[in-house]
């Protein structure tokens, strides 16, 4: 199966949480690109996506294995790597350890790429074009909030308003992780199926923000383009 979408993922270096966010015209696009281990790391799997990717880039990673060895050994058994797109970000990188890496596959469709920062990668495939990765990192990496959740939020409004998914919207979902080993998920939210998903997300968080009686404010998201995008 084939999830086009576009995704950041992030490490907030103060508190250690590791986060992704992901948008995307294909149905509960939550449930299969982004995995958190918590001490290990985020990885997403997209475009002809498999989650035992994932897991097996995680077993490695939590073994030492670095994060483009870890890649290449997971797309040489599982297959079919240039139609498959790939980030890792690592949770405590060794000394010398490159934090990051992303592959995207050649076969990948429509406009495709990444954005890598030490501390956060955007990356997708069938975009409206490289300004919805550009202006994602832009509103990630200038939002002034201390929440990880929200500037992540503030990156999939940005990278929807620059145009998104060129196929239009469908899902949305953000997981958030500390370092706690089996503990809950600090933030686990997922619109499966909505006309305007990245907004719904939005209002999902802000519900969630009230119901842990902690006062915030997210920046009004700006109202999308008309016509298709």
């Amino acid at each position: 199966m084939f999830s086009n979408t576009y995704t950041l993922l992030a490490r907030d270096p103060g508190s250690g949480r590791l986060g992704i966010a992901v948008a995307s015209r294909y149905l509960a696009v939550g449930s299969v690109v982004p995995h958190i281990r918590p001490n290990v790391g985020a990885v997403a799997t997209q475009h002809h996506h498999d989650p035992r990717i994932a897991h097996a880039i995680l077993d490695d990673l939590e073994a030492g294995v670095d994060p483009r060895d870890a890649v290449e050994r997971a797309l040489k058994f599982f297959g079919d790597a240039s139609q498959r797109q790939v980030a890792v970000l690592l949770a405590d990188p060794r000394e010398g350890q490159s934090p990051v890496y992303v592959h995207t596959g050649a076969d990948c469709q429509g406009w495709c790429g990444e954005r890598v920062n030490a501390d956060l990668i955007v990356l997708g495939n069938t975009l409206a074009g490289p300004q919805v990765l550009a202006e994602a990192e832009r509103a990630f990496l200038s939002s002034g909030s201390p929440h990880l959740p929200e500037r992540l939020i503030e990156g999939l409004l940005a990278g929807d308003r620059a145009g998104g998914d060129k196929r239009g919207k469908q899902a949305a979902a953000i997981k958030v992780l500390g370092k706690q080993a089996y503990a809950p998920a600090d933030l686990d939210l997922r619109v499966d199926d909505h006309p305007d998903a990245q907004n719904e997300l939005h209002r999902l968080w802000i519900l969630h923000r009230k119901m842990m009686g902690t006062q915030f404010l997210l920046k009004s998201a700006a109202p999308p383009p008309s016509g298709n995008i």
